[in-house]
């Protein structure tokens, strides 16, 4: 399963389920209906897997659009039996079950009441069983092997009552790297390792990943202020004089984010050019040194050889993770595809 939720990690929903499609994903999960119905609407025919917390009143859009719905209590168990025993049909549907994330999920200790109820509603179709792991990007994998075992013990719960269940699931992108086969069961759902990007710092360049996204802008306009010049809103950088000040095209209204004011580097020409001043809304400062170009690229994240700044650099300066900065750019960046 390509996990392609939140605009596909920020790559563009529907052409990165495009691409999944077509090198074999068999399955695509999001996290909203509304993201489901806009794979539908684009002619993706792939099963589609919503594993956000259901609406009651979605679940008739769910059966219209043939999206399975993740269900995660006997209340809403029953609520979907109800509109599809309504429309004469059957509801496609995924048990999730709480091992230790905290947020959707039939808890696990509780697995027994779900499962015997599941198997007297007659309009439910069991497409599979599954759970998500809280840590298993960390090093330290104790917590991720508790959920483990306690997933199997959902697992045998549901042998116990002769359930058949088609797929069973957990393993995301650190489970499949750190945990094996013990918890690959019969399908996987990778999410930011499809883009390129390890899960933690540590798995960085322990398996052959290239980031799909660079995040590129151009210098506007340059200039050389006087010593003492202020920069940027607040005032908080002063120039020391005789640099070259470049003004690039990208703000927190692009989701470059605001904290960036100050302490993160700007690729230039294959150097490394501190951002100075605030981030606005609209535009970054950078001190481009002893020379400076209008129309130089400047490489913000990603890129390959002497230009690249990689993801996970800019994310331990600013105290963020990979998935935070490339979910977070805005529709206003536009989408080159190579």
């Amino acid at each position: 399963m390509a996990v392609v939720k939140a605009e596909a990690y920020g790559h563009g929903l529907v052409r990165g389920s495009q691409e999944f499609a077509a090198l074999g994903a068999d399955w695509l999960g999001v996290s909203f209906l509304e993201e489901g119905v806009n794979l539908r609407e684009a002619g993706l025919d792939l099963p589609i897997l919503v594993m956000g917390g259901l609406v009651d009143e979605q679940i008739g859009r769910y059966l219209d659009y043939r999206l399975d719905i993740t269900v995660s209590s006997v209340w809403k168990a029953k609520q979907v039996e109800e509109v599809a025993a309504s429309r004469r049909t059957r509801a496609a549907i995924h048990l999730k079950f709480d091992t230790g994330m905290g947020r959707v999920g039939q808890q696990w200790t509780s697995a027994e009441a779900l499962l015997k109820e599941v198997t007297k509603l007659r309009h439910l179709e069991l497409r599979g069983i599954y759970t998500h792991f809280a840590s298993a990007e960390n090093q330290d994998l104790t917590f991720a092997r508790t959920q483990l075992d306690r997933f199997q013990q959902v697992l045998e719960s549901a042998a116990r009552l002769g359930m058949e269940v088609p797929l069973i699931h957990a393993a995301n992108s650190g489970a499949m790297m750190q945990l094996g086969e013990a918890a690959r069961f019969t399908l996987v759902r990778p999410g930011l390792m499809l883009y390129g990007n390890a899960p933690s710092r540590h798995l960085e360049g322990k398996f052959n990943l290239h980031p799909a996204m660079t995040l590129r802008s151009s210098v506007v306009y340059i200039k050389k202020p006087p010593a003492e010049t202020a920069v940027g809103y607040g005032s908080t950088w002063h120039s020391p004089g005789d640099r070259w000040i470049a003004t690039i095209p990208i703000g927190y209204g692009d989701g470059y984010p605001r904290s960036a004011g100050n302490r993160a580097w700007v690729k230039l020409r294959g150097r490394k050019c501190p951002v100075v001043g605030m981030v606005s809304m609209d535009q970054i400062t950078v001190d481009a040194g002893p020379e400076g170009y209008l129309g130089d690229e400047a490489i913000l994240f990603g890129g390959r050889g002497e230009n690249a700044l990689p993801l996970w650099d800019l994310c331990e300066t600013l105290d963020a993770i990979p998935y935070e900065l490339i979910c977070g750019l805005t529709a206003r960046v536009p989408r080159i595809y190579l």
